[in-house]
């Protein structure tokens, strides 16, 4: 009850169009239940008595009255469906708002298939119970109650048969809302399954051809398609139950009003004007009722979505304002992490221990390190994806949850190591994070990205629509457009997140050398996968296993055993030592810096950070 209650809890900003659609509904009820009895008295009075006068004045009247019924009715279907589509439109505007609120730590744990059938199938069904059901109950139990009145003043006993069934079917109802609820809500979660494998193989395509799974995956396709199916059955069978049991019980209510009722007429007790209008009133009361079943579907499969819909709106928002948030301005960009540690609320060991540093604007920082050593966890922690689980991140000096979210964020600029693009033109792309960049603002963000040449030879060139996920474009190109569109919003932090990885070296020399302009006055973090993106680093800092191992300039750490020193000779030294042989140079020995080439015998050494 309480969730129907919150479901209707939706239609109180449209109340007073609410109140006109079951205005016209009570109209139109109250024109329907006066046609049978004119039929009754037409009946009696006119073909009984041969009055052709009366019965004519009797057949217009029911016509006009049919008119008016269908005017009425119209108003009526009309405003139910605006009205459900309103609160339909509310419950997705609220879903997706939600879905921008809700904190990374939701969507590491939450199917986007779920998510899908939620904002689309779920709503449906609560749209479906407000465009019929509800309004159907309402004409149930309104024209139950005044045919009740009708037949009772006419004859007590025929009332008595006529309503003899209608408790019967009120048990029935309620015994098959409680039995099917469960059932509706497991269709939904299946459903949902089944969405997420259809997204992910329809994201995934590529990967399922190059590995020639098509067949495996559409057998795990047809396994969750043939559970859902299943799923749907048993409420099927479970609901086709239901209307033969009303179909049943109606047809004796109407047999007893015919038989004694016909009894009656043949000893004179009624005329058969009245037994005409006692069966027609019968009948139209045991029609609302003969829906039963199916008002009684469509609400347990709006409660059962409902549900669904209300565990994603009641998910408490963990990363959001503090009360007395501030907006951040003046930034000049000083970064410090302070006793940081982190962990994410899935894991059981902590992702970050202790992590401290400094950087100070026009700096760069780098962050190298072995896959999960905690690299892009840290930057997750700058624009508060998440929240340390102690210590702080501060910003001039200020813990940053202190600021809004939204001033925070526009005060960094992230070129992630997953590039998305959006199904929109290429100048859209660049200036998503400012829509209202000017054309040369963004040309000069896509030079400084060294994306402005391909994009000329692009048919439209920044008016190009980019196919879904960027799907045309080489993962070059796409990562050089993330990267003009994290200049473009000029940050006072910029963290680029291995955003050279899918360039060749000379592409990648030369986005280098753009960036040391835009890095002037700017503190800028980078998460490395070669070296040359951060041998000129101010301080580079070594992750291993969530905790800072080393740190230093790249000379000091080459200096030094353990990783950094192992990476670059995999990485650098015979390129260095061939770059200097060339150069008539040759590198200090080895004894007079003190290296020793390290052993990785029983090492795995990941050049990627």
């Amino acid at each position: 009850m309480k969730t129907l209650i919150r479901i209707f809890g939706y239609l109180k900003p449209y109340w007073a169009r609410l109140i006109l659609v079951y205005l016209c509904l009570g109209i139109g009820m109250t024109l329907q239940l006066a046609i049978p009895l004119i039929l009754g008295r037409a009946i009696d009075n006119g073909v009984i008595d041969r009055d052709l006068d009366y019965l004519t004045r009797a057949v217009i009247l029911i016509v006009v009255l049919a008119v008016f019924q269908a005017v009425f009715m119209f108003f009526r279907t009309y405003g139910t469906h605006v009205l459900a589509e309103r609160v339909g439109n509310d419950l997705r505007n609220e879903m997706y708002a939600k879905f921008q609120e809700l904190p990374f730590q939701f969507y590491d744990r939450a199917q986007t298939g779920q998510l899908m059938s939620k904002a689309t199938d779920d709503i449906n069904n609560i749209r479906g119970m407000l465009q019929f059901s509800m309004r159907a109950v309402v004409q149930t139990i309104g024209m139950a109650t005044v045919i009740a009145v009708i037949l009772f003043r006419e004859n007590w006993l025929l009332a008595l048969i006529a309503l003899s069934t209608t408790p019967f079917l009120a048990w029935w109802g309620v015994r098959f809302s409680i039995s099917i609820r469960p059932m509706f809500l497991k269709v939904q979660q299946q459903f949902g399954v089944m969405t997420t494998v259809l997204q992910e193989n329809v994201a995934g395509g590529r990967v399922v051809r190059a590995y020639a799974q098509e067949s495996q995956e559409s057998d795990r396709f047809e396994t969750e398609l043939e559970s859902l199916f299943d799923h749907n059955i048993r409420a099927a069978n479970r609901w086709a139950l239901s209307y033969p049991m009303t179909l049943a019980l109606n047809a004796l209510s109407v047999a007893g009003v015919v038989w004694v009722g016909g009894w009656m007429v043949l000893t004179g007790r009624v005329s058969i004007g009245t037994l005409v209008a006692f069966e027609r009133y019968t009948s139209m009361l045991q029609e609302p009722i003969r829906w039963l079943g199916m008002i009684v579907n469509h609400i347990a499969k709006a409660i059962a979505s409902a549900e669904r819909i209300f565990e994603i709106l009641d998910t408490r928002a963990r990363i959001a304002n503090r009360p007395g948030a501030v907006a951040i301005t003046d930034v000049s960009g000083k970064l410090t992490f302070d006793h940081v540690d982190f962990r994410y609320s899935s894991a059981r060991a902590e992702t970050l221990h202790d992590i401290t540093f400094e950087a100070n604007p026009g700096e760069m920082i780098a962050l190298v390190g072995p896959t999960g050593s905690g690299k892009s966890s840290v930057v997750s922690l700058i624009p508060r994806f998440y929240d340390p689980t102690e210590g702080r991140v501060l910003i001039d000096g200020r813990d940053i949850r202190e600021f809004t979210l939204e001033s925070l964020r526009r005060q960094v600029g992230i070129v992630m190591q997953e590039t998305f693009l959006f199904s929109m033109s290429v100048r859209e792309n660049i200036s998503y994070g400012r829509p209202d960049a000017s054309l040369d603002e963004i040309v000069a963000a896509s030079k400084a990205a060294k994306a402005h040449d391909f994009i000329m030879r692009m048919p439209e060139g920044y008016d190009t629509v980019i196919g879904e996920r960027g799907v045309s474009l080489s993962g070059g190109q796409k990562q050089r457009l993330a990267i003009a569109r994290g200049l473009l919003i000029a940050p006072r932090i910029l963290i680029l997140d291995a955003s050279t990885a899918n360039v060749d070296s000379d592409t990648e020399h030369e986005i280098q050398t753009a960036l040391r302009t835009l890095m002037a006055n700017r503190t800028t973090i980078v998460i490395a996968q070669r070296l040359t993106s951060v041998r000129d680093a101010d301080q580079i800092l070594v992750f291993e296993e969530g905790a800072i191992t080393q740190r230093g300039t790249h000379r000091d750490l080459i200096e030094q055993p353990g990783f950094y020193r192992e990476l670059y000779d995999l990485q650098m030294r015979d390129q260095e030592e061939a770059q200097a042989a060339m150069a008539g140079n040759t590198l200090p020995d080895e004894d007079e810096v003190d290296i020793q080439a390290p052993s990785l015998a029983g090492k795995t050494v990941s050049p990627w950070a």
